[in-house]
């Protein structure tokens, strides 16, 4: 079995939620070589230990804790974790498993199921954010041309195919992270908070040829410390950085790909006008409902800008998307 190595990404303020992760760690019927933890740098190390961990300060942010050349790890393999999850006894080896079984080149464990909550949540999130099911054999998430994803309704086996994945717990091959060069998606970091890391990161792997795996059943349990999303979601301003940073995400993994015929960029591009349209409507409904024009006035100011950014030389200067 291929041997790898974990990475955590942490502020050092999860709690029990971490003691717990590490526990986890410790009872793992095949032990990583390596438990390497990226704290962000002003943050105390945590008190509790496991005795074989390792702390590097790194600068802090998500994506900046997230995307590292990774020189303290040496294993062809790097499971990268956020600081609350929880792993079942055997959900290195089920990973590492479908990774060689399946020949993939990173497998991220399903930690969201959309296909399991209730309907009324379901038709929620698609008038929301465009968000629907799908019933698919081959795809867990499928990123469709307007920036939006749709999920696998009908789950019957344990690993999908994915063009995105979950974000807190993943298993990846070493050089494969290194050659997407993802430190080219660092500008996520202008907002504050990185919304859309995932579908960035894990897209991109899918886009460039990459085989991308979601595995349904390996028994890792995310936890929700909420460290950074949920200030996130307490902002009012959200409304402005949601709308922002997706058009400028569409942009980037839909519209501006190299090699893509004119006619499917002007499919992209009635999509997203259509996208931008409704959600303008569903914005109205919540500012009514909420007695307030801030919400409308946030996600317009949103759209306005990221149009203005997408065309910015700095955001043009970024590699493309495909390498």
């Amino acid at each position: 079995m291929t041997k790898y190595s974990i990475a955590i990404r942490t502020l050092g303020t999860s709690g029990e939620k971490f003691v717990r992760e590490l526990e986890s760690i410790k009872r793992q019927t095949v032990q990583p070589e390596k438990v390497v933890i990226y704290i962000a740098e002003g943050y105390k190390r945590p008190d509790y230990t496991i005795g074989k961990e390792e702390y590097v300060w790194v600068k802090k942010g998500m994506m900046n804790q997230r995307v590292l050349p990774y020189d303290e790890i040496d294993t062809p393999l790097i499971m990268l974790l956020d600081d609350d999850v929880e792993l079942a006894d055997d959900s290195a080896r089920k990973l590492i498993e479908a990774m060689e079984s399946q020949n993939l080149d990173c497998v991220s464990a399903v930690t969201f199921r959309n296909y399991q909550i209730p309907i009324s949540k379901k038709i929620y999130i698609a008038v929301t954010n465009l968000v629907f099911p799908h019933w698919s054999n081959t795809w867990s998430v499928k990123i469709h041309s307007n920036g939006s994803f749709s999920y696998n309704n009908h789950v019957t086996k344990d690993v999908y195919l994915s063009q995105s994945a979950s974000g807190p717990a993943s298993l990846w091959k070493k050089q494969v992270f290194h050659d997407l060069h993802l430190e080219d998606e660092l500008w996520l970091e202008q907002f504050g908070f990185p919304f859309g890391e995932d579908v960035v990161m894990f897209n991109k792997l899918y886009k460039n040829g990459y085989r991308l795996g979601m595995h349904y059943n390996c028994g890792i349990n995310h936890l929700d410390g909420k460290s950074s999303s949920g200030a996130f979601q307490r902002d009012p301003k959200k409304f402005y950085i949601r709308s922002l940073a997706s058009l400028m995400i569409w942009y980037r993994i839909c519209y501006n790909l190299k090699g893509v015929p004119a006619y499917k960029k002007i499919w992209s591009a009635l999509n997203i006008a259509i996208k931008i349209l409704w959600l303008f409507l569903v914005h109205t409904g919540v500012s009514i409902y909420l007695l307030t024009p801030k919400v409308l006035c946030y996600y317009v100011s949103g759209v306005i800008d990221g149009m203005q950014m997408i065309h910015a030389k700095e955001f043009r200067l970024i590699p493309n998307f495909i390498i």
